[in-house]
């Protein structure tokens, strides 16, 4: 009796400890595998490869300047872009017949990587065609960027290590008058249509032009003649000196000075006086339209407006507190900042002390810190040079050559050395090289079935949003505002005046959802956005004075840094409440990285890892319990032997 009992309780324990595993695992299961756990696919599904590749090859064909700019050199580098509306309308047509076959792709087939480069593919299409319309906005020429820029960024880019590739440089010189008419036809419709831009975005574009002009042999289209390589023989050399001074004389001064004349006798006379985006006609929607294409989020100019202000007072709090510290207690930020720009030792004595600081900083402070936050970090690190360039910007980031031929590069305006802040390198260098910019790019590389369409986004034509294909900035710049943060997070900002460096960034970028929604949408001139960049930032008057036509000039595109920053970190936010101990900080940055693309699609990103790893844990408690249950179900049956030994020998004993 006693071994029937032992028995019957061991197997009534063993089947209730078992259904229970199974029936909470099974209803958990359901509950967090809405989405599937990611499947390794090395290559993209056929169709969607195909796919890809099509719309990258046509890419690359209708804008070849794009493709100099990613490092392509083929038969692409001897033409220009076209600036016809017929071109526009075609390009139009072909993304539809694109945006068709991707919607025929049966999404349920494809592994989780496929089905996040179908969905992105699919916004790329609907955001060019949806917005095709806006095209009667788009001013080919402006202070900041316009055919002009590109024409000289082209001309540094291109790769001159043959005659033959020389020889694609003359074409493309003798190629500008169509490209410079057709520009001149836009700019005639502007005109026609009454939508013209802001004379705010016209200062200085007569000048600029005018700078192309000069002896040729001092003009920067001639310069690479000026240094050939070994390939090149002498009479080569001659061959294309000769050459490049008549396409120069011939085709680029005639078609510049024929622009410049028009722009200065016609264009710029019906520049509008007004710097709002709404004051156009439709300018609501079209501002609306903006926003959406730079911050890929459907928010009211008013909800970022509101936004900007509760992050720059939020900022302004954190600044006190290490204005306490150095001194300055109670001082805005701007008075902090003035006071700071009279301490000569907050400045760089030299060109070679600010380039050895960067790159000291870059390398050998923030670089061995990479691995706590990162599974993978760059194997190739960036570059740091200087530009004597007075006219280049203040810091950029370029990306390495599709080839890799052309490196990485951070590149910091070394001409105004003694203007840049010490108190602000690792902000900077946090932002553009690592883990800013060049992680980013470097991690967009690294999965095999990334299609190029991603890796590579054409960021020439800056004025044609929202009547372009997406940049995605809005999570380039995020991403690089948020790297600012994680400098905190790794103590990077070891002293006072360090911190009052990221909160220089920081407020600035604030600042700028205040100022362009203010401007664009609510009614504010351009003296209140004045004042409020002078009280809430660092920034002098006459640099101010620049931004403020920046925004001016490409509405929406200053929203984006914050706006991506602040989602980044609300996702991460998210993922820490739901997984508790299982979120580990280098898995989401891998996720967050691998999804660059609108906002939408991170979020998704991020929820299937979520999921993911919820199901991961599941999967491994449900194997620990089997296995537990078929240990307990060996103890059991090694008991129940020896009790039934004992009663075998109790019965045996009493006969």
């Amino acid at each position: 009796m006693k071994m029937v009992r032992f028995l019957t309780r061991t197997m009534k324990t063993l089947m209730t400890t078992s259904t229970l595993v199974v029936v909470v695992f099974e209803v958990l299961k359901v509950a967090v595998a809405s989405v599937p756990p990611p499947l390794p696919h090395p290559t993209q599904h056929s169709d969607l490869l195909a796919l890809t590749q099509d719309y990258w090859e046509w890419k690359i064909q209708n804008y070849p300047q794009f493709a100099t700019e990613v490092g392509i050199n083929d038969n692409t580098a001897g033409r220009l872009d076209s600036y016809s509306m017929e071109h526009f309308g075609k390009c139009k047509v072909k993304c539809e017949e694109f945006l068709q076959r991707a919607e025929e792709i049966d999404a349920t087939s494809l592994s989780w990587d496929d089905l996040i480069n179908l969905k992105i593919f699919k916004q790329e299409m609907t955001t060019f065609i949806d917005n095709f319309h806006y095209m009667k906005y788009f001013a080919p020429v402006t202070f900041l960027t316009g055919f002009e820029n590109d024409f000289q960024k082209m001309v540094k880019t291109m790769v001159f290590a043959s005659y033959s590739d020389y020889q694609k440089l003359l074409l493309r010189y003798g190629e500008f008058p169509r490209q410079a008419q057709e520009i001149i036809e836009l700019l005639k419709g502007n005109i026609r249509s009454g939508l013209m831009p802001s004379n705010w975005s016209m200062v200085g574009v007569v000048d600029q032009l005018d700078s192309l002009g000069g002896p040729v042999e001092d003009s920067v289209f001639y310069k690479p003649f000026l240094h050939t390589p070994l390939t090149i023989t002498r009479e080569q050399r001659t061959t294309l000196r000769h050459q490049a001074q008549e396409r120069i004389q011939q085709d680029l001064f005639p078609s510049f000075n024929k622009i410049q004349d028009f722009i200065q006798t016609e264009y710029i006379p019906a520049t509008r006086p007004e710097i709002a985006a709404s004051s156009l006609e439709g300018g609501d929607d079209y501002y609306q339209a903006l926003l959406r294409f730079h911050t890929s989020v459907n928010l009211t100019p008013k909800e970022i407006h509101n936004l900007g202000v509760t992050e720059v007072a939020r900022i302004e709090e954190e600044v006190q507190k290490t204005a306490a510290e150095i001194g300055m207690e109670g001082k805005t930020f701007s008075e902090i900042s003035q006071a700071l720009n009279k301490d000569s030792t907050q400045f760089y004595s030299s060109k070679d002390e600010m380039l050895s600081t960067f790159r000291n900083t870059v390398y050998n402070i923030i670089f061995p810190l990479m691995q706590q936050l990162f599974s993978t970090v760059p194997s190739d690190n960036v570059t740091i040079e200087g530009d004597d360039d007075p006219n280049s910007i203040f810091a950029r980031y370029r990306a390495a050559s599709m080839d890799g031929t052309r490196l990485a590069t951070f590149i910091l305006n070394s001409y105004i050395y003694d203007k840049q802040k010490k108190y602000e390198v690792i902000a900077l260098s946090s932002h553009e090289t690592i883990p800013g910019h060049h992680l980013q790019k470097y991690y967009l590389r690294l999965n095999p079935s990334t299609p190029s369409f991603r890796k590579f986004v054409d960021f020439t034509r800056l004025t044609d949003p929202p009547s372009k294909f997406p940049t995605y900035n809005v999570f380039t710049e995020g991403w690089g505002l948020y790297s600012e943060f994680l400098g905190e997070e790794l103590g990077l900002y070891e002293d006072s005046y360090q911190r009052i460096g990221r909160y220089s960034y920081e407020l600035l970028r604030a600042s700028r959802l205040v100022v362009d929604t203010g401007m664009h949408a609510l009614g504010w001139s351009r003296e209140r956005a004045v004042a409020f960049l002078l009280d809430h930032t660092g920034l002098s008057k006459e640099t101010i004075q620049i931004e403020i036509n920046r925004y001016i000039t490409m509405p929406g595109q200053a929203c984006s840094y914050k706006i991506g920053e602040i989602k980044i970190k609300e996702l991460r936010q998210k993922a820490q409440n739901a997984l508790g101990g299982l979120f580990r900080l280098p898995d989401y940055h891998d996720v967050v990285l691998s999804c660059t693309g609108p906002l939408n699609i991170l979020e998704e990103c991020v929820t299937h890892y979520i999921e993911s790893k919820k199901l991961e844990n599941l999967e491994e408690k449900e194997k620990k319990d089997v296995s537990e249950s078929k240990n307990d179900e060996e103890d059991g049956s090694t008991n129940e032997s020896s009790e039934e030994r004992e009663n075998k020998n109790e019965i045996s004993g009493k006969e």
